[in-house]
């Protein structure tokens, strides 16, 4: 069963994930400044709408689902690793170790033991939000607890979404997805629910497709990506 108003939301992610990495792509091949601060809430703000989406559809679709789920475990973990390996070719200076797609995988894994659970996905939830003030000012030498929020000093990647505060956002979603009841929606089948549906495969292709864009436009991105110069600046 399709939930038409829950691809639409996730539609609506889609396109605000286009937009802002169309003009990250531009920044990192250094013809468009990211400065200020919304564009800093921004990729957050799109951040926050799939991962409490997901949470909200997680807790909705598992128990009717189980098997699939596993499958679609696997599947992020294979997607998370191709990423990691992409960046470390084309950016090993700002390498995805855990990005948003890594933390898919891992949140699916430890949202089973929340399934069935709202309050306890409610608190624990909160209670991340909350953890990411002081865990968030942590540094180490080593990167182990990198998954966790924990950074060593000067690391820096291209996507990075921790388990804290960000599990704390999924759980939410599931806290809320536990009491969606289903009904009649206005939102059909349209290009936004369309998106929706297809958020993964949009997020793999999505780059190519903006850098080919670029490069029609600015005439020299392909050559600033292979030849191996990052001009992102510190």
């Amino acid at each position: 069963m399709r939930f038409w108003e829950i691809d639409f939301a996730r539609g609506i992610a889609v396109i605000l994930m286009l937009i802002f990495h169309l003009f990250f792509d531009a920044y990192y091949f250094g013809k468009f400044p990211l400065e200020g601060i919304f564009w800093y809430i921004f990729p957050r703000f799109i951040g926050g709408m799939f991962i409490f989406i997901s949470g909200f559809t997680f807790s909705i679709a598992y128990r009717r689902l189980k098997r699939s789920f596993f499958e679609r475990i696997l599947k992020l973990l294979l997607v998370a690793s191709g990423i990691t390996l992409a960046t470390y070719l084309f950016a090993p200076e700002r390498v995805v170790v855990f990005g948003i797609i890594h933390f898919f995988a891992l949140a699916s894994i430890l949202g089973i033991l929340f399934i069935g659970k709202p309050f306890l996905s409610l608190s624990v939830g909160i209670l991340s939000l909350f953890a990411n003030l002081y865990v968030s000012e942590f540094r180490t030498k080593e990167p182990y607890l990198l998954w966790l929020g924990i950074m060593p000093s000067g690391f820096q990647t291209l996507d990075y979404y921790p388990m804290i505060p960000w599990f704390g956002v999924f759980l939410i979603g599931m806290f809320f997805g536990h009491y969606y009841s289903k009904r009649p929606s206005i939102y059909k089948e349209n290009p936004i629910s369309f998106l929706g549906r297809h958020s993964l495969a949009i997020y793999l292709i999505q780059h190519p497709v903006i850098v080919l864009i670029l490069h029609l436009y600015y005439g020299d991105i392909v050559e600033r990506l292979f030849i191996g110069s990052h001009f992102i600046s510190n």
